[in-house]
């Protein structure tokens, strides 16, 4: 499987993360898009996104660490710059001697929800945001990203399958309803947005809706996935996705997620530890899942597999993917 041309310079030009904001602990991490190694250094306040290798031999400034604020190679020692990635020293001169004028290429970054993100060209949508309502009293947490062997657009529709909750994740989940109730889609943009509810089996008619938990998905194209669970006893939890190609080919990416809790949520006792530790339980049962379908990554091509009601999302997703691809080309 190749990428298609207009799709691999449009995902250039979209936002992902690369690392995390913890994962900056010594100053330095690793990130890639689409096959190019970047590197990723400075702290939360001034982060720089920036080609993986040093221009003078070669090395994996991964491996390099945060001297006087910049960033030193760990093969010669040559400082670069934070923000410009302009070369400010390079040791082995004598004093007074000039230096190459050179540089690190940079690119945009940003960082938002314990996530630093970047992109390879300039931005074509904005820097994807979670829903309204999530706002400072939440409580928010990055969990640690998983690489996995599958397209970014199958993990994205997977995040959101509701079908396939009793089988895949009943150690987690328990007896959820097999059944996926009729849900309609909302879109604003590149938005999606829809509802439902998560049950469990044999519960009474009569206290169905009343134990039911509110789900609300939303998706910001192409693959920013969150879903909110409204308990029906009060408060709100939170988790989020975001795939990011890290091969060229789109056969692999990184799995980046996040978690919270509103703040009636946290008063009622949850611990967002405890909601990362479910979390990530429920997203490892899912890995066995994606890494093993074919195709790789999920066709555009809505008549290539069967569908059922239950997959309107997927359907919908796929339709407003092409969109999005045409509104690049268009634009280009």
């Amino acid at each position: 499987m190749t990428m298609d041309p207009v799709e691999y310079e449009m995902l250039r030009h979209m936002w992902f993360p690369v690392a995390r904001v913890a994962d900056l602990k010594n100053g330095v991490a690793s990130g890639s898009i689409l096959g190019e190694e970047l590197v990723v250094y400075g702290d939360e306040g001034s982060v720089t996104v920036a080609q993986g290798f040093c221009p003078h031999r070669g090395m994996a400034l991964r491996l390099g660490q945060l001297r006087d604020g910049a960033l030193e190679c760990p093969y010669h020692g040559w400082l670069f710059e934070t923000g410009s990635g302009r070369c400010t020293r390079i040791p082995s001169l004598p004093p007074g001697r000039g230096r190459p004028h050179t540089a690190l290429r940079t690119h945009p970054a940003e960082v938002a929800y314990g996530l630093v993100w970047s992109c390879l060209g300039d931005p074509f949508l904005p820097l994807p945001r979670l829903p309204e309502y999530v706002d400072d009293s939440w409580r928010l947490g990055a969990g640690e990203p998983y690489t996995l062997n599958c397209g970014m657009r199958l993990l994205t529709e997977n995040f959101r399958d509701k079908a396939h909750f009793p089988f895949v994740h009943a150690d987690s989940m328990g007896h959820v309803d097999k059944v996926v109730e009729p849900y309609r889609i909302s879109r604003d943009g590149w938005r999606l947005g829809w509802s439902s509810s998560l049950g469990s089996e044999g519960v009474p008619e009569d206290l169905a809706e009343e134990l039911s938990h509110r789900l609300d998905y939303h998706i910001t194209m192409p693959v920013f996935a969150s879903i909110c669970v409204s308990s029906p006893s009060g408060g709100r939890r939170l988790v989020a996705q975001v795939a990011t190609p890290i091969s060229a080919d789109g056969k692999a990416v990184r799995q980046f997620w996040l978690a919270g809790t509103d703040a009636e949520s946290t008063a009622q006792g949850a611990v967002l530890a405890d909601v990362l530790g479910f979390e990530r339980q429920v997203f490892e049962e899912d890995h066995p899942i994606v890494e093993n379908q074919w195709p790789v990554e999920a066709p555009l091509d809505v008549h290539s597999q069967v569908h059922t009601p239950a997959d309107r999302f997927s359907i919908t997703y796929r339709k407003v993917y092409g969109e999005l691809l045409m509104n690049f080309k268009e634009s280009r």
